[in-house]
């Protein structure tokens, strides 16, 4: 049994504006009413079997999340990928339910909108239900439901689209309603609409999609030195995005080496990777479904350094979400083009909602890399990971001072400059502690949130 280390860092934090436990599968209606609410609002995660104090109570199984997954999938519209998985925490097992922002609003539940005000959901005031319709209607049409202008019906690749359907079927419990009929499928996966197919449709299963959307090309070029002057190889790949995936994963795999070192008293190599090719997979994910595609002149870069590997894609970081909380196990969890990771989600490529930076973060942790870094860059956003060194070990020389925070501060907890000299700072000044905390900070002991004097950090559960 794996324990899931986000779900144990989300009972640690208690309830919140986008965190509210349920006690137990018994109030479906009230559990589908706070999921409504984070849809019309900011999205967040419902953990279920959990008192008040954040204890798992044992009320739930692995049948219950099916039952509350196809309840919340029949009930709520229109339809949305919520995320339903039952999760194995330390202190027992809970259903977890992750909520995206929506981005079709407003959201209904048994012929009601409901909206969450502070820790709180309520029914949507007239007021509140006017703004969400109004800010509807006023937003352009998202370049993913766009008709596929040339796009018809003998331009899909049918296979594919069949193959994601027995996989969404067998290993995700969604129900198509006639799954063998393709055009039936792509419409109730929003791909066919008004008697047209969708740009997403070509994104996803699209025989030339790149005759149509040059933009959608993957370019992937590995360096031999950091200067970019000089490369090794340079591919430029095209095709439906399940086919970008993997070709850039097997470029990838092709030129990262794995380090090997001799340990004392052994005559065989330890073998070691540098890069988590779960965590680089995963970042390429985000790339695809989170790219800015109506940047016609854009692509998805892959860039192979001697000591980094940089993933970038257009777009930018969702307003309000800094390249700080994608560390986070809870951050705002704002789906770009929502019928693409849906269709991603279905095909078990993409992690579950929210949690993809967070799971990149951890598995840097987890050899000794440098944390990852997300940047906006010029019209896109760039993830660059860090090689790790075979070979070489990790020194962290800590002052007695930071040995003792991270002693007493549980994963999960913040602290602030202030309460860092009051506690442990001993006599220290403001500027001693800030270099403390940021130190922590690069070593991956701490997350940094805010800034000025609202500043705090938050402990990670690396270990020393």
């Amino acid at each position: 049994m794996t324990i899931n280390d986000f779900t144990d860092r989300l009972l640690a934090k208690g309830e919140s504006s986008r965190l509210e436990f349920k006690a137990s599968l018994e109030g479906k209606d009230a559990i589908a009413r706070t999921v409504c609410a984070f849809l019309n609002t900011d999205g967040g995660v419902v953990l279920v079997g959990v008192d008040d104090d954040g204890k798992p109570n044992g009320s739930v199984t692995e049948n219950h999340a099916t039952r509350l997954q196809t309840f919340l999938r029949d009930k709520i519209t229109p339809g949305v990928l919520i995320d339903v998985s039952f999760d194995h925490a330390s202190q027992g097992d809970v259903i977890s339910v992750g909520i995206p922002t929506g981005a079709d609003r407003p959201y209904v539940f048994d012929g009601a909108v409901f909206v969450r005000i502070g820790g709180s959901t309520r029914p949507a005031t007239a007021s509140a239900l006017r703004e969400l319709v109004e800010n509807t209607s006023q937003s352009t049409t998202r370049w993913e439901r766009r008709p596929a202008i040339g796009l018809e019906i003998d331009g899909i690749d049918l296979p594919l689209l069949h193959k994601t359907v027995q996989r969404a079927q067998n290993r995700r419990g969604y129900l198509f309603e006639s799954p063998n009929d393709s055009v039936a499928t792509l419409s109730q996966l929003s791909l066919f609409q008004s008697g047209q197919l969708t740009n997403a449709a070509d994104v996803l299963f699209g025989k030339k999609v790149a005759r149509r959307h040059p933009q959608t090309r993957v370019r992937a070029v590995c360096y031999s030195t950091d200067r970019a002057d000089v490369f090794l190889d340079e591919q430029l790949y095209e095709g439906p995005a399940f086919q970008l995936l993997e070709d850039a994963m097997a470029f990838l795999k092709r030129h990262l080496t794995i380090g090997s070192e001799f340990r004392e008293g052994q005559l065989s190599r330890d073998s070691k990777p540098k890069y988590p090719f779960n965590a680089l997979r995963e970042g390429l994910v985000n790339a695809l479904i989170h790219r800015d595609y109506a940047a016609f002149s854009g692509s998805v870069s892959v860039s192979i350094y001697p000591d980094r590997v940089e993933i970038w894609n257009t777009g930018k970081l969702p307003r309000g979400v800094s390249p700080r909380d994608l560390l986070l196990a809870s951050h705002s969890s704002i789906l770009v083009n929502p019928d693409i990771s849906h269709v991603f989600y279905l095909h078990e490529l993409m992690e579950r909602v929210g949690r993809g930076t967070f799971k990149i973060a951890q598995e840097c942790r987890d050899i000794g890399m440098r944390l990852p870094e997300w940047k906006n860059v010029g019209s896109g956003v760039r993830l660059t990971m860090f090689a790790a060194q075979p070979g070489t070990p990790t020194i962290i020389d800590l002052n007695d001072r930071q040995k003792e925070l991270l002693d007493t501060l549980k994963p999960g907890e913040q602290i602030r400059v202030f309460g860092y000299v009051e506690r442990y700072g001993h006599g220290i000044t403001d500027r001693q502690a800030r270099r403390d905390l940021s130190d922590l900070e690069g070593d991956g002991f701490l997350v940094r949130h805010g800034a000025g004097s609202k500043t705090t950090y938050e402990r990670t559960d690396r270990t020393v």
